[in-house]
């Protein structure tokens, strides 16, 4: 059973296996203004998916954007609500049993994320 704090972190802002691979990654290693193309390089992912992630956590308040005029920068930063989950969330991650667990809710809520974002999308206000 995963921490209903850790389950809400994971239905608003880590929702998809890339999320949780740069949340442990920024968590882990003390990366400061780091671009979507070194950490696609870092993380052996590609550029697309690396680069909507650290978009979309930024807007979920996990990470803080800096636009520069050579491209947006990006650090570890969470908002105070999100630390307790997060720390609850890499305690989950690191007991091998827990860890298939919250493997399989990922995969299950990655595949309502996309439609999750592309209907507040929709929903937002036209001017």
């Amino acid at each position: 059973m995963i921490d209903r704090n850790v389950q809400q972190l994971l239905q608003q802002a880590i929702d998809t296996p890339t999320k949780l691979h740069l949340l442990l990654l920024f968590h882990e290693q003390t990366l400061t203004n780091i671009t979507p193309r070194e950490m696609a390089e870092r993380v052996c992912r590609d550029i697309w998916s690396v680069t909507q992630a650290m978009a979309e956590m930024a807007e979920d308040g996990i990470l803080q954007v800096t636009a520069l005029p050579d491209g947006d920068y990006y650090r570890y930063q969470p908002r105070t609500e999100h630390i307790e989950a997060i720390r609850k969330l890499i305690q989950t991650y690191n007991d091998p049993m827990h860890r298939g667990v919250l493997h399989h809710s990922l995969r299950d809520m990655a595949s309502y994320a996309l439609m999750r974002r592309s209907s507040s999308f929709l929903t937002m206000p036209v001017w």
